[in-house]
């Protein structure tokens, strides 16, 4: 846990995050929300780097979850496919505000998701969309944008007979700042969001059936 929030130099910090010279108040105040946020039952959390051409700071968090039941069991998948949903999200910080975010903060993420053949059809990158709407909080109105690739790959020679199938999303918003304690913006629960959204889509069949 320690080793995700050690900001900005991936130092580990024995838990608690060391406060680096000439961090703002409201940026120091996100990290300090991602270090307190609950974490969900079958995610593994890992920080990783923030490009320095992206934003003045940022913290980065990448994220994988496998299908699972109740109970944090893994599941048994009856297809032979991997049913594991991976991505990571990274919340940017500007110390001068930027015209096109609208603000000093931006998310932006990514996603790879499984995806079975009987959903590669041309209604999944809408329905994933739409998925992932219903799973993000606090953002400025009218912000939120990105893509969803579906892809299928066909395997061929010694290893031929093979499809699968998968989803990539890409996407950038703008969070809204003052939801967080004290008027912050609540970097943590924009991380949160991602992980269940990423969460939701590896759901074992026992879960829909309950």
């Amino acid at each position: 846990m320690a080793s995700i929030y050690a900001f900005p130099a991936g130092v580990p910090n024995e838990g608690q995050p060391i406060r680096p010279h000439g961090v703002p108040d409201d940026l120091w105040a996100a990290v300090e929300s991602v270090s307190t946020m609950p974490l969900l039952a079958g995610v593994h959390y890992r920080e990783i780097p923030v490009p320095s051409t992206l934003a003045d700071f940022g913290i980065g968090v990448e994220l994988e979850s496998a299908e699972h039941t109740h109970g944090d069991a893994p599941c048994k998948p009856t297809d032979g496919l991997s049913h594991t949903a991976t991505g990571w999200i990274m919340v940017l910080y500007c110390e001068r505000p930027r015209m096109e975010w609208g603000s000093r903060w931006r998310c932006t993420a990514f996603a790879r998701l499984p995806l079975s053949d009987t959903e590669n059809d041309p209604l999944t990158p809408s329905m994933y969309w739409d998925d992932m709407c219903d799973h993000l909080e606090a953002i400025e109105p009218d912000s939120l944008s990105g893509t969803v690739t579906v892809n299928q790959n066909t395997s061929f020679g010694a290893i031929g007979g093979n499809t699968s199938a998968g989803c990539e999303i890409r996407a950038s918003w703008t969070p809204l700042d003052g939801s967080g304690p004290n008027g912050t913006m609540d970097a943590g629960a924009q991380v949160n969001s991602w992980a269940t959204f990423l969460t939701s889509t590896v759901r074992c069949e026992e879960d829909d059936d309950r």
